[in-house]
C-alpha cells in the first residue's frame, strides 16, 4: 500500500479548494463584482459541496442550505440571480482544476498491470432534463436529455475528464485522444465498439480492452500461443462459430476488423483491414464465453489477466451510481441551459473530491479490507458540515474528525466480499473466479 497521509481531512478539503483561488477566479470571471450581503465562499460550497434534494439538487432546499450555513435566507429572486453563467464557469474551472492534478499525478500500478502509464475507464451516462430543451439536448426514450461522458481513474475513482452532449450524440465520437495517451491502458464499454476507435487508440501507442460485440463479423487471421487446441484449425473461422460448441479451455487469436479513416483537409477518406486481438474466457456458472477485444501483445496479459484488468471497469458504474444517487444528479429540473451545467459540475465537482478522500481514508485500514463507496458517500455526507468549518469561520482545522473514525464507519462489513481493486492497487495476485466476481 501507498504511504498514508498525515493530513487531516479538513486540510485536505482546503487543499483541493483553497479559499484564496476561489476568490481568485471569481473575480476573474466576474462572479463577485461588489461586496454584498451573499459571500462566494458559502454560495461555491452549497452549490459544489452540498448535496441539496433527495435525486436531484432542488434550487429551492439549496437556498435553504445557504441559510443553514450562513443564518442568512435570502430572496428568492434575490438567490437565484446569483446562478449566473459566471458561477457556472467558476465551478467548471474549479473541477478542472481537480481533473488537471489528477492527470499530472498517476498513481503507479503493480502486478499485471505494471508497466502501463495509467488505467482509465470510459463509460458515459444519461441525465433526464426538461423538454423545453430539446432543441439543445435532443434526447431518445424522452424529449430532452443530456450525455455525460466521462473519463474515471477506477483504482481511485478520480474524474479525469468529461463532456455534456445531447443524448443522441455517439460515444465513440465524443472524446479526441492525443499523444498523451500513450503507454495507457483504456478500459470501453461497449458503446465504443468501433474498430476505427480502436485503430486511434493503437496508433497513439495506447491500449485497450472492450467486449466483444455480437453484431461483429470478426474472422480468424492468426492464433496466439495460450490458445487451446489446434494451431491452423481456427484461421478463417468466424468467431462465433468457433465458439459454438466448445465448453472450457482459452481462446486467444488475431481477428481482422474493417476501419474506416474519415477524410481529413485534402486526404481522402479510406477503408483497410487491420487485426486486433480477441480472447475468450469460459464462464463456467453462464456456460458461455466472455469474449473481449484487445490490442494488448498476448506476451504482456494472458487472456484470465484481460478479462481480470476488464473486471476493474466495473469501478466507472459504480462512480455514476454515487453520482446519481447520492450527488444529486438523477434529474434536473430547469430549463436554462447554464444551471444544467452548473449543477452537473456541481455533481461531478461533489463526486470527485468525494472518490479522492475515499481513497485517502481507505489508506488507513488494515490490509485486504475496502470502503464501500455506496457506504462512503452517505458518512461522507453526514460528516461533511464539520469538515467545512474553516471555511465559513477562518479558523484553523481542528481535527475532530479523522481519516481513520472515517474509514472504520464506511468499511465494508463483510470480509469475502473483497474488491479487485484493493488488490490490483496493492499488486497483489487474485484468483479469478466467475462465480464470485462482479461482472461488468
Amino acid at each position: 500500500m501507498t504511504a498514508r497521509q498525515s493530513t487531516s481531512p479538513e486540510a485536505f478539503l482546503l487543499r483541493l479548494l483553497p479559499p484564496g483561488v476561489i476568490r481568485a477566479h471569481a473575480r476573474e470571471l466576474g462572479v463577485v463584482k461588489r461586496r454584498r450581503a451573499i459571500d462566494i465562499l458559502p454560495l461555491v460550497l452549497v452549490v459544489a459541496l452540498t448535496v441539496c434534494g433527495r435525486g436531484q439538487q432542488s434550487l429551492d432546499e439549496m437556498r435553504r442550505a445557504f441559510e443553514r450555513r450562513t443564518g442568512y435566507l435570502p430572496a428568492r429572486s434575490s438567490f437565484f440571480d446569483r446562478l449566473t453563467p459566471a458561477l457556472s464557469r467558476l465551478i467548471c474551472r474549479l473541477l478542472d482544476r481537480l481533473m488537471a492534478e489528477s492527470v499530472s499525478a498517476p498513481p503507479p500500478l503493480a502486478g499485471f498491470l505494471k508497466g502501463f502509464g495509467d488505467l482509465i475507464a470510459v463509460d458515459a451516462s444519461v441525465v433526464q432534463v426538461k423538454a423545453e430543451l430539446a432543441a439543445i439536448f435532443k434526447g431518445t426514450a424522452t424529449a430532452a436529455a443530456i450525455k455525460i461522458h466521462t473519463f474515471v481513474r477506477p483504482l481511485t475513482g478520480e474524474l479525469l475528464r468529461y463532456r455534456i452532449t445531447e443524448e443522441t450524440r455517439p460515444e465513440c465520437r465524443v472524446f479526441g485522444l492525443g499523444h498523451q495517451a500513450r503507454g495507457c491502458l483504456f478500459l470501453l464499454d461497449r458503446g465504443y465498439a468501433d474498430a476505427s476507435l480502436w485503430w486511434r487508440i493503437h496508433r497513439l501507442g495506447a491500449f485497450f480492452v472492450t467486449r466483444y460485440k455480437s453484431s461483429f463479423i470478426a474472422r480468424v487471421v492468426s492464433v496466439n500461443p495460450s490458445h487451446r487446441g489446434s494451431r491452423t484449425r481456427p484461421i478463417g473461422r468466424a468467431i462465433k462459430d468457433l465458439v459454438k460448441g466448445r465448453k472450457g479451455g482459452r481462446i486467444d487469436v488475431n481477428c481482422s476488423f474493417q476501419v474506416r479513416v474519415r477524410p481529413y483537409r485534402k486526404a481522402k477518406g479510406r477503408r483497410f483491414v487491420h487485426c486486433f486481438r480477441i480472447v475468450g474466457v469460459y464462464n463456467r456458472s453462464e456456460n458461455r464465453y466472455q469474449l473481449y477485444v484487445t490490442n494488448v501483445p498476448h506476451t504482456r496479459l494472458d487472456p484470465e489477466q484481460v478479462a481480470a484488468a476488464y473486471r476493474l471497469r466495473w469501478d466507472v458504474e459504480r462512480f455514476y451510481t454515487c453520482l446519481k444517487t447520492g450527488m444529486g444528479l438523477r434529474k434536473i429540473n430547469s430549463k436554462q441551459k447554464h444551471i444544467v451545467e452548473l449543477l452537473v459540475a456541481g455533481a461531478l465537482l461533489r463526486c470527485t473530491v468525494a472518490m479522492r478522500a475515499m481513497t485517502q481514508a481507505e489508506h488507513h485500514l488494515p490490509d485486504l479490507r475496502w470502503i464501500n463507496p455506496l457506504q462512503w458517500i452517505q458518512v461522507w455526507r453526514e460528516r461533511l458540515g464539520e469538515l467545512l468549518q474553516p471555511w465559513m469561520n477562518s479558523t484553523r482545522p481542528r481535527g475532530r474528525v479523522t481519516w481513520r473514525s472515517l474509514a472504520r464507519t464506511a468499511m465494508d462489513p463483510n470480509r469475502k466480499r473483497r474488491s479487485a481493486r484493493v488488490y490490483a492497487r496493492m499488486g497483489l495476485p487474485w484468483q479469478w473466479s466467475w462465480q464470485r466476481a462482479e461482472r461488468p
